[in-house]
């Protein structure tokens, strides 16, 4: 968070860009972890994988180490057809999803301008 932090605090401006772009990482890792749950039902491991990556590389940006090494796991699984264990994986960045929204969304709340 010290990057978004930082950001932040550079301009007048920072602070709406921030809750911005918050905004758009928390809907697009939405839509991506649905599409992993999807991809799983149909065994279609090559986009899993691809999607895994989207994921882990928008993770950096916010600090969320967990949700990276989930993602990545999930990625490497389902590169070389590691079924065993994908489901767990796919589990636990599931709720790992909601802990960083969670935490997204007290930052912006709490650095919100009046």
């Amino acid at each position: 968070m010290r990057a978004i932090t930082q950001l932040a605090e550079s301009d007048d401006l920072g602070e709406q860009f921030v809750a911005e772009i918050i905004d758009v990482f928390l809907a697009d890792l939405s839509e991506r972890v649905r599409a992993i749950g999807l991809q799983m039902s149909h065994d279609d491991r090559a986009e899993i994988a691809a999607t895994a990556h989207a994921v882990k590389g928008s993770c950096s940006h916010f600090g969320a180490v967990r949700l990276m090494e989930l993602s990545r796991e999930i990625e490497g699984r389902a590169r070389h057809e590691q079924t065993d264990g994908l489901q767990t994986a796919i589990d636990s960045m599931v709720a790992e999803t909601e802990r960083v929204r969670a935490a997204l969304e007290a930052y912006r709340s709490s650095h919100a301008r009046p």
